[in-house]
């Protein structure tokens, strides 16, 4: 009850510092942004549609995209932002939130804008959730096509700034190209997104329980490994999985879900090569 509390209060959060970014920041300062906000950006171009409307059919699109793809168990960590992004952004845009910083230095917006959408992408992200937005085509393709996640987000985001420079011209692009790369920068900082791997290490009497969990239900790779305890001398096996980021929380609460003095170690890690990363994903059978 504690965990699914703290899942609806970052997320709740986490969405309404997006949207008051994109209503108090984006939309009056004519920002370009990438995402599936970017994407109603560019659709209120041809028509004149509020903002939070487009977001939703945007949302629900992707949505039905992800579970088609990747599953229900996918697609419903990105559920809650999918309904709650649009509704906080429909109150935003009928309160003065917009008029707020109408005058402002257009540096100064562009970094407070990147504090704002950074920390709320990362607090979702941090509880093992979803924005719901462009993340899913990316993990589509990381799936069937083995293509890195960052890679092709980095090429979805560039794709549709894009149309919005040929649409409104390079007016504001150095500072849109600043607000994204700045919001990268603290999402990371903020805990986990897009192509960030994290090595994780489990050391716990309940090894099997844990490994087939992370296996089965988690769908994601695991390594033994041998190992000694110091003090009693004790012959175990300790559980070794190297997984995006976002990932982790979902790893790391299953295993104290099992045992809840389990050792758990997780350190950021670099050039990741191999299966399910550079290489396409093979799925084999196993021994139980």
């Amino acid at each position: 009850m504690k965990q699914q509390l703290k899942v609806l209060l970052y997320t709740l959060v986490g969405n309404a510092m997006l949207a008051f970014a994109v209503c108090a920041f984006i939309v009056p300062q004519d920002f370009m942004l990438g995402g599936s906000s970017g994407i109603a950006l560019t659709v209120q171009h041809f028509l004149p549609i509020r903002l939070s409307v487009i977001s939703a059919v945007a949302g629900v699109s992707l949505f039905c995209l992800g579970w088609a793809f990747l599953g229900w168990k996918f697609a419903a960590n990105s559920l809650m932002s999918t309904i709650v992004y649009p509704i906080i952004m429909g109150f935003m845009e009928i309160s003065p939130v917009g008029t707020l910083f109408v005058g402002e230095d257009k540096l100064i917006c562009a970094l407070y804008c990147s504090l704002l959408i950074g920390m709320g992408v990362g607090l979702v992200v941090r509880v093992g959730g979803s924005t719901g937005g462009m993340d899913i085509p990316p993990c589509i393709l990381q799936k069937y096509k083995g293509i890195p996640v960052g890679k092709s987000l980095m090429f979805f985001d560039g794709a549709i700034i894009l149309a919005q420079v040929l649409l409104k011209g390079t007016d504001g692009i150095l500072y849109s190209l600043l607000i994204l790369v700045l919001t990268s920068i603290v999402v990371d900082h903020t805990i986990v997104s897009g192509e960030a791997t994290v090595q994780i290490i489990i050391i716990s009497p309940e090894f099997e329980r844990i490994r087939h969990e992370i296996l089965d239900n988690i769908n994601c790779g695991v390594t033994m490994i041998n190992m000694e305890t110091g003090m009693t001398g004790e012959q175990r096996q300790a559980i070794l999985s190297v997984v995006y980021a976002k990932k982790y929380p979902e790893i790391r609460d299953a295993a104290l879900k099992i045992d809840k003095n389990a050792f758990i170690i997780a350190s950021d890690v670099k050039n990741v090569n191999g299966q399910g990363y550079t290489l396409e994903r093979v799925f084999l059978s196993r021994k139980h």
